[in-house]
């Protein structure tokens, strides 16, 4: 499934929000020195809750069986989570939208790597098309805000080579401001 890093969580569940429908998904991670959560919040097409109690069960899916066959990234999540102490929290109500919160104990031997988390961010906010994706990330008490509707009003053209190039460019700073470490 290659879900061998806390972004690639992250993607997975975006992913998820972006393939229910959602017009408009909000992904918060905030960091500190042991944790690290990450919550999803979505208006998608949301879930009842005999869908919501399977959730987690293995090849259990609400998405079309043609489409997909298979839903381990949810049990993937729970199970990467409570390995290092820390939970994974779904919210859902159909026809309003879902909230996915996962926080890891990142000090757990356990622990999964955090990856790559400016190319997971970059691609989100280049991926989403008509969905309206906004990102705050905090870590330590430095944050940055930014969605792709911001994005689009400063590039116009977000699928452009340079206009990716920038996006990736502008998230990397933005973690540099966050994860760098304050000199004394």
């Amino acid at each position: 499934m290659g879900l061998r890093t806390i972004s690639d969580h992250i993607m997975d569940i975006v992913q998820n929000s972006f393939n229910a429908g959602a017009s408009k998904v909000t992904l918060k991670i905030e960091q500190n020195k042991n944790w690290f959560c990450f919550q999803v919040e979505d208006n998608g097409k949301g879930m009842d809750q005999e869908q919501l109690s399977k959730i987690f069960d293995p090849f259990y899916t609400t998405r079309d069986p043609r489409v997909r066959r298979v839903g381990l990234g949810l049990p993937f999540l729970k199970q990467a989570t409570e390995a290092t102490g820390g939970s994974t929290q779904i919210k859902s109500t159909k026809g309003v939208g879902t909230i996915v919160k996962a926080c890891f104990d990142t000090s757990h031997v356990d622990c999964q790597e955090i990856g790559e988390l400016s190319d997971s961010i970059s691609t989100l906010l280049i991926s989403s098309n008509d969905v309206e994706l906004t990102v705050y990330r905090s870590k330590d008490g430095r944050s940055y805000f930014i969605s792709n509707a911001q994005l689009k009003e400063l590039l116009k053209d977000l699928y452009s080579p340079s206009a990716i190039k920038f996006v990736y460019q502008i998230i990397e700073e933005l973690e540099k401001s966050v994860t760098e470490e304050v000199s004394q």
